[in-house]
């Protein structure tokens, strides 16, 4: 009998499909054609955050935790059991997936749309289209379900590389500080707060958790994560737009994006909710508990 970590990797939910390689190939050549675009129209980097005192950031400091991390968790540890998502049901499956890719994409367009940008409004769309509906979605579809491998590694390993990470982009030098100093603590506990349940905890759980493992069921591993990440990074239009909008799209494929294909290649190895959520977490909160502890 063969071992089921040669099962699951042999699983066709682990195998590009013709469709999984379109789509990859077209993640790839949008990627490269932001890049492209952001370092001829902003070689000097560009705010990666519309809020107030949000530092301009060069390109290479966006770019180089992601890449970290994602090597680093591609390595660690050596010979990690594949942890595939299983199809129970097509049917359900294919419904679930749609209904989600549907509002991954309506999300941004309704933000735009409706000039929602980063007010209340942009906050109760988040919460109805890409958490509450989505939950009901999934609640009754279902239709996937997870191999899960226990183990001690998907919580070290994690631990490890959100740390390395975290050094990265948020402790080492060549990161600008935030000015935060025009805000009153209250405003900012209770932004952060907000932005922790609706972003840290939200996002995730509709990006990587609820869609990301559909994507990787339908097209194959890297075309759902390298989709999901897109969808994510498409996302930040209503929150970043300039009104110019082919520079925005680059700007969040590059940023967002990047960070998107961090964490969806964390979920994809641990399995770890808990250590995406934590990354995220940082991501948007850091300058404030360093203001807050300040």
């Amino acid at each position: 009998m063969p071992s089921p970590t040669l099962q699951h990797a042999r699983s066709p939910s682990m195998k590009p499909t013709s469709l999984g390689r379109a789509v990859l190939i077209a993640c790839v050549v949008i990627a490269a054609a932001s890049l492209a675009t952001v370092v001829i129209a902003l070689p000097q980097g560009a705010p990666t955050s519309r809020d107030p005192g949000a530092p301009v950031v060069p390109w290479w400091v966006v770019l180089l935790p992601a890449v970290v991390g994602i090597a680093l968790a591609a390595v660690l540890p050596p010979r990690a059991p594949v942890q595939p998502p299983v199809v129970e049901n097509r049917s359900r499956h294919a419904a679930a997936t749609w209904s989600l890719l549907a509002l991954a994409v309506a999300f941004p367009l309704v933000s735009g749309v409706f000039g929602l940008g980063g007010n209340e409004g942009y906050v109760l769309a988040k919460l109805l289209l890409l958490i509450a509906v989505p939950a009901v979605i999934v609640g009754v579809l279902r239709g996937v379900r997870l191999e899960r491998v226990r183990g001690a590694w998907r919580w070290w390993a994690a631990a490890v590389v959100v740390l390395i990470w975290t050094v990265l982009s948020q402790v080492a030098p060549w990161n600008p500080a935030s000015d935060l100093s025009g805000f009153d603590p209250t405003t900012l506990i209770v932004s952060a707060t907000a932005t922790a349940i609706t972003a840290g905890l939200g996002e995730e759980l509709f990006y990587r958790r609820w869609l990301q493992t559909r994507l990787e069921a339908s097209l194959g591993v890297w075309a759902g994560i390298a989709l999901a990440s897109l969808m994510f990074a498409l996302m930040h239009l209503g929150s970043h737009s300039t009104g110019e909008p082919l520079l925005d799209v680059a700007r969040v494929v590059v940023a967002q994006g990047s960070f998107g294909l961090f964490v969806g290649v964390l979920w994809w190895k641990y399995r770890n909710l808990t250590a995406i959520v934590v990354a995220h977490v940082i991501a948007n909160g850091w300058p404030v508990a360093v203001e807050l502890l300040s």
